[in-house]
This record gives structure tokens, sequence and C-alpha cells, in this order.
């Protein structure tokens, strides 16, 4: 080793050359997998989060929704999006929920096809919960006295109407959410990890 004015000189052999390429080549690989499966995890909790969102969003505007739909004036006959296609143009907006929600209601066609799809994805939920037992015939229950029905019911009126705590409605409510979002938005909607 030549030591002049602080610089070291070290000599490798070809193979240990290789040797360290090799690992450094490996170290940069396994750094950028593992960067690239987190940030594959996080958009898929962002996405999970976003229909979460939105299935939250259409039941909390169901009654408007669906009374929209009711007064709107329009031919079905002519739709061209399939109930899949409006779906996927909900799940692609990113602007605020009152953005997402007036850009439903002026749109007659497009509000009619999710509600549509909704009404069918509740029925199909409802007779889910039927097969079950009591806690998930009470979570469609809550679910529709909370959004569905014509006169809205608190979370302390059906917590005293079912007889059980506030904080179970609210579970319930959760429970219900998650398994509506996976119905509304497909196998999209479910998490798997």
């Amino acid at each position: 080793m030549d030591t002049k004015k602080g610089v070291e000189f070290v000599a490798l052999t070809k193979e240990e050359i290789e040797d360290m390429i090799a690992k450094a080549a490996l170290a940069g690989a396994t750094v950028a997998a593992e960067t690239m499966e987190k940030e594959h995890r996080k958009a898929q909790k962002e996405l999970k989060d976003r229909r979460l969102h939105n299935t939250r969003l259409l039941l909390r505007n169901y009654r408007a929704l669906k009374e929209n739909c009711t007064k709107a004036v329009y031919e079905r006959e002519h739709a061209e999006k399939t109930t899949a296609e409006v779906i996927e143009d909900l799940m692609s907006m990113k602007a605020s929920d009152g953005v997402i929600v007036n850009s439903i209601k002026e749109s007659s066609e497009r509000t009619s096809i999710i509600i549509s799809h909704v009404d069918r994805m509740l029925d199909v939920y409802r007779m889910y919960c039927g097969k079950f037992g009591e806690k998930e015939k009470r979570q469609y229950k809550v679910i529709k006295a909370m959004y569905i029905t014509k006169e809205h019911a608190s979370v302390a009126e059906l917590a005293r109407k079912h007889g059980v705590s506030k904080v179970t409605i609210y579970d319930d409510i959760k429970t219900a959410e998650e398994r509506l979002s996976a119905l509304f938005f497909g196998i999209n909607g479910l998490h798997f990890y």
C-alpha cells in the first residue's frame, strides 16, 4: 500500500471485484424490491381507503340520490355506460366529497345506474346477512335504518331498539360498510394481505 498524501491503494483480484459487484447489485436489488413492495402496499391501501370512503359517501347520500333518480327526466334505454364503467368512473374521482356528490347528481343517467347497482348489492347483502346469525341480521338492519329507509335513525335510537351499546352499533356500521364496499366495487373492494 502506498500511503503518500493520505491516499491508500488496495490491490484486488478480478474475482474479489466481481464478488463485490455482485454483493452490491444484490443489496441494491433487495432495497429496490422492498421499496417497490412498500409502494405497492401503500397504493393498495389508498385504493381500499378510497373505495371505503366512496361506499360511505354513497350510503350517506343514498336518500338524496334515490330521490334525484325518481325526479329525473331522461330515457334509460339510451344509457351509454355499463354499471361497471360508471363504478370505475366513480372510483377514479379524487375530488372533494361535495364535488363527487354534485357530479353524481348532475348526471341522472349515471345516478340511476349507480343507485340501481347499490340497490341490488344491498339486496345481496340482506340475503347474505339473512343466512347468518342475529349479529349479521342486525348489521343489515342498522345500515338500512341509518342510510336507506325514508326516516333516518340515530345511533342512540338503534342501540335502544336492538338492546346493544352505541359502540356495537358503530361496529355494525363499520363491518357493514366494509362488506358493502366489496359488493359495490367487486373484488377490488377487498383487501388481501
